[in-house]
């Protein structure tokens, strides 16, 4: 079974960072496939030991060197093929806040929208020399350390107004509420029209709120059926917020390429093995 930690970032990181995770497993010389569906978050990944097998048709090279190691997972609103793992694996992320990629590094987000891209051709040197230290360090509280210290140095360019009185407080209440504003309130907690807030949230966010809510509920599912597989589905799409389950079925066809059976039944099989 997969090892999983989580670990929070420092106050200066919160309104930026919501975790850092480490994630371990072994497929025990299988080839393990898990879908990349669609998700709500931009990611950056640190593979520190095994590379993947393949991240999916679109993106043949990207795990063939050292270099590409550290991938960044923009927002994903389709489904985006399938990861190939074999081999022992240790990998570390960092878990964006909704608007948290665009207020820290002020890079236009909607740009790496379904896209998986080595980390090296955003950040540069400095992400290959962070990644050099995380592989080298055992302990994950400090792989967490030298990561904050590295994410903090952008603070030094980053507006710190601009941070708090932008779309983050509207964007992590949509996080927490499950989406059960709606979105007009929020616009007018913000002071604009409907329209120039929907622009405003898909600049900084990567998608419009609408779009957002859909991923929200629909990665809720995920996480409720992968908590409690003895969970029925249309108590799951209630729970989550659908109307009824012929509307998360048809999130789940176009999030995942699948409905939600034949998805688990791929995911159950791979864990299991």
């Amino acid at each position: 079974m997969p090892k999983i930690i989580n670990i929070p970032p420092p106050i200066s990181l919160a309104p930026f960072v919501r975790h850092y995770s480490f994630l371990q497993f072994n497929t025990h010389s299988r080839e393990v496939r898990w879908p990349r569906y669609s998700g709500p978050e931009m990611c950056l990944l640190f593979f520190l030991e095994a590379l993947p097998k393949s991240i999916g048709k679109d993106h043949p090279a990207l795990c063939k060197s050292e270099s590409t190691c550290s991938l960044l997972k923009g927002i994903s609103t389709r489904f985006n093929g399938t990861w190939i793992f074999c081999g022992e694996y240790s990998i570390f992320r960092i878990h964006f806040t909704p608007n948290g990629f665009y207020a820290l590094f002020q890079l236009p987000i909607q740009e790496f929208r379904n896209k998986l891209i080595g980390a090296q051709e955003v950040f540069g040197k400095t992400i290959v020399d962070l990644h050099v230290r995380l592989r080298n360090e055992l302990c994950t509280v400090e792989m967490a350390t030298l990561t904050d210290a590295y994410l903090e140095t952008f603070l030094l360019n980053c507006n710190s107004r601009r941070a708090k009185n932008d779309l983050s407080f509207i964007a992590n209440s949509i996080l927490k509420n499950n989406c059960t504003i709606p979105i007009e309130q929020y616009a007018a907690m913000m002071k604009m029209s409907v329209r120039n807030f929907e622009r405003q949230f898909a600049r900084q966010v990567g998608v419009s709120p609408k779009l957002y809510c859909r991923l929200l509920r629909f990665n809720r599912a995920i996480e409720k059926k992968l908590m409690d597989p003895s969970k029925g589905w249309t108590e799951i799409a209630l729970d989550c917020g659908y109307y009824d389950q012929m509307h998360m079925v048809h999130d789940f066809k176009k999030f995942t390429g699948s409905n939600p059976t034949a998805l688990f039944q791929d995911i159950t099989a791979n864990a299991s093995n």
